[in-house]
C-alpha cells in the first residue's frame, strides 16, 4: 500500500489541481475572497467514476498551491449537485444577509434539471440549501436545462442558462424569482450540438484601457454521435436589458483547439485585472490511466485572459499561470539542427523563442520521448501558418492567429500537454502518456535562424495538499 501511495504522489500533476480522491469534472463557482481563490468542482468523493455528484472545494492564494477544503454541497432530496456559479449578495437582496455568498446551481433528479440556491455567511466554508428549492423549474419536455452563470447587472441579477443548443437569459431582483428575458442561438458546430457551462466575463483589450463583455460556452456533440469533438467557444458582445448582444463579426471562435479542455469558467477579478479561466480535462480515455489510482480528473492550468486587436477583429489571448520563471536549462539550436533536452521531472515548462534578429520562430518541431527506446509520446510543430499537436492518435491542427508573434510555450504535467503559441493567441491541449524522469524533448529547428529553448521543472511543493 505504501508503494502505491508513493507512486500516486509521484504521478500526480504538480501544476494542475486534482481531487484528493474520487472523481472530478467541471469547475464550479470560482470566486476570489480576500486574496484567496476559491474553486468548487463536480465531485464524487466515493469513487473515481462519474456519479453521486457533490461540490468539492479547494482554495489557493496563487492558483498553484491548493488547500483542500470540506465538501461544500451534498446531494439532497432535490437531486445531485450539478454545475453553477457563486455571487456575493452585497445588499442582501436574497434575504440571506448582507454580503452573503449565494450559490446558484443545477440539481439533477430522475432525468429532470432545475435550478436551486444555497447560501454561506462564513466565506464559502459552510453552505445552507435554500428551504424553498428549486427556484427555477425546466419547462415541460425540456431535457437539458443547466449550468447557470449569474452576474450582478443594474439593480438586479442576470442569469445565462444552457438549454439544448440555445442560451436562455433570465432576470431577477432577489435571486429567488426569475423571469425569462431572451433566448439566443450562439455559433455551434452542428444544429443539434448541446451547449453547457456558459460563462460571461469582462475581458480587457490590451493597450486600449477598455474591456469587452465576452461570452464563453462549452459544446458537446449531438447526443449519441461523434460529429465533432468537445470544444469551448467564445464571442465578444455587450450585456443589455434582454441579456447579451453578440458581435461575432468582431471576433470569436474556439478557445482551445484540443479535445480535452472543457467546461471553462472564470474568476472575474477587479476591472483592472485579467480574468483567470480554468477548465476540466477529462482523463477517462487517456493512455495509462485507471488501474488502482484513487482519483480521476484534473483541471487545466489556469489561464489569464485578454483580448488583442488584429485589424477589425479581436483575438483571445491566454497566458498560463506558472511559478516565477526560473529556467534550469537553456539550449540554442542552430538553423537546420536538432538537440535533445533531458527531462528530469514529469512536470515542466519549455519556452521556445527565436534567436535571430527578432524573437520569432519560423519552423520548429518538438517531440516528447520516453524510455530507453525513445518512444514518441507527443509532438508539436509550429509552422509558418499552422500549429499542430499530436499524441496517442489525437491530431490537432490550428491556424496561427499571428505568425509575427512567433514564440511557443509547452506545459507538460504528468499526462497532459498544453501548448501556447504566438504569445498565447493560439492554444491546444491534449492528454499524453506520462513523461517520466527517463524522458527527453527533441527540438528540430527547420527555420533559417537559431531558436532558444529554456526549460523550467516543477519543484516538489507545487500542487494540492494531499490527505
Amino acid at each position: 500500500m505504501k508503494a502505491q501511495e508513493d507512486a500516486d504522489a509521484f504521478t500526480r500533476p504538480r501544476w494542475h489541481f486534482t481531487p484528493p480522491s474520487g472523481w472530478m469534472n467541471d469547475p464550479n463557482g470560482p470566486i476570489r475572497l480576500g486574496g484567496r481563490y476559491h474553486l468548487y468542482y463536480q465531485h464524487n468523493p466515493d469513487a473515481p467514476v462519474w456519479g453521486n455528484l457533490h461540490w468539492g472545494h479547494a482554495s489557493s492564494t496563487d492558483l498553484l498551491h491548493w488547500r483542500h477544503e470540506p465538501i461544500a454541497l451534498k446531494p439532497d432530496e432535490q437531486g445531485l449537485m450539478f454545475t453553477g456559479s457563486v455571487v456575493r449578495d452585497t445588499d442582501g437582496t436574497a434575504g440571506f444577509g448582507e454580503g452573503a455568498l449565494v450559490a446558484v446551481f443545477t440539481q439533477h433528479l430522475d432525468g429532470l434539471e432545475r435550478q436551486s440556491l444555497a447560501w454561506s455567511l462564513d466565506g464559502g466554508q459552510t453552505w445552507t440549501p435554500y428551504h424553498d428549492n428549486p427556484v427555477l423549474e425546466a419547462p415541460p419536455g425540456c431535457r437539458d436545462f443547466r449550468d447557470p452563470k449569474v452576474i450582478a447587472h443594474g439593480a438586479g441579477w442576470l442569469m445565462v442558462l444552457a438549454v439544448g443548443s440555445e442560451l436562455w437569459w433570465y432576470r431577477s431582483q432577489d435571486l429567488r424569482g426569475w423571469e425569462l428575458a431572451a433566448k439566443m442561438s450562439p455559433p455551434v458546430p452542428s444544429p443539434q450540438s448541446i451547449i453547457e457551462v456558459p460563462d460571461l466575463v469582462r475581458v480587457p483589450v490590451n493597450g486600449a484601457g477598455t474591456d469587452v463583455w465576452t461570452l464563453i460556452y462549452s459544446v458537446e456533440p449531438p447526443r449519441g454521435t461523434a460529429k465533432h469533438p468537445r470544444q469551448v467557444r467564445w464571442v465578444p458582445g455587450a450585456v443589455c436589458d434582454a441579456g447579451f448582444a453578440a458581435t461575432a463579426s468582431q471576433g470569436g471562435g474556439v478557445v482551445d483547439a484540443g479535445p480535452v479542455y472543457y467546461a471553462s469558467l472564470t474568476w472575474d477579478l477587479a476591472s483592472a485585472e485579467e480574468p483567470v479561466a480554468i477548465g476540466w480535462m477529462d482523463e477517462r480515455a487517456a493512455p495509462g490511466r485507471g488501474g488502482s489510482r484513487p482519483w480521476c480528473g484534473r483541471q487545466s492550468i489556469p489561464r489569464r485572459l485578454s483580448l488583442v486587436q488584429r485589424g477589425d477583429a479581436l483575438v483571445l489571448r491566454q497566458r498560463p499561470v506558472l511559478p516565477d520563471w526560473t529556467p534550469s536549462a537553456r539550449v540554442v539550436i542552430n538553423a537546420g539542427s536538432a538537440e535533445s533536452v533531458a527531462l528530469a521531472r514529469g512536470t515542466f515548462a519549455a519556452r521556445v523563442a527565436g534567436g535571430g534578429a527578432d524573437d520569432r520562430i519560423q519552423a520548429t518541431r518538438l517531440r516528447l520521448e520516453s524510455g530507453p527506446a525513445n518512444t514518441d509520446l507527443a509532438s508539436v510543430r509550429l509552422g509558418p501558418t499552422v500549429l499542430e499537436v499530436s499524441s496517442s492518435g489525437v491530431d490537432v491542427r490550428r491556424e496561427r492567429a499571428d505568425a509575427d508573434a512567433g514564440d511557443l510555450m509547452l506545459i507538460s504535467d504528468y499526462g497532459s500537454l498544453e501548448v501556447f503559441a504566438d504569445a498565447g493567441l493560439g492554444v491546444a491541449s491534449v492528454l499524453t502518456p506520462v513523461v517520466g524522469s527517463t524522458g527527453r524533448m527533441v527540438v528540430e529547428n527547420d527555420g533559417p535562424d537559431p531558436v532558444v529553448v529554456e526549460m523550467m521543472f516543477a519543484t516538489d511543493d507545487a500542487g494540492a495538499e494531499q490527505p
